[in-house]
């Protein structure tokens, strides 16, 4: 399914909230999102900037991303930025 989701511009992680109070920052801190499918709400680090909105695929119904946050399970949420090296 597709998920609108936030790319911090200090780390590069891409975070997506999965349920209404399923409050996630990026690795640096720098970005947050909360909400779930039920609002929207963001912020970021001033210095930093505003995050990109982006637009991602994943393999999850709503009910999944829903039991991931409930159970803890942590599966989804946060596409951490791999820095090649």
């Amino acid at each position: 399914m597709k998920i609108n989701a936030l790319k911090c511009k200090k780390c590069s992680d891409t975070i997506f909230s999965r349920a209404q109070h399923d409050f996630h920052y990026c690795s640096c801190g720098a970005t947050f999102v909360d909400g779930g499918f039920e609002y929207i709400r963001y912020g970021w680090e001033p210095d930093v900037g505003r995050p990109e909105e982006v637009e991602i695929e994943v393999e999850a119904t709503k009910a999944e991303l829903y039991q991931d946050w409930n159970k803890l399970t942590d599966k989804f949420g946060i596409i951490k930025n791999e820095v090649q090296g």
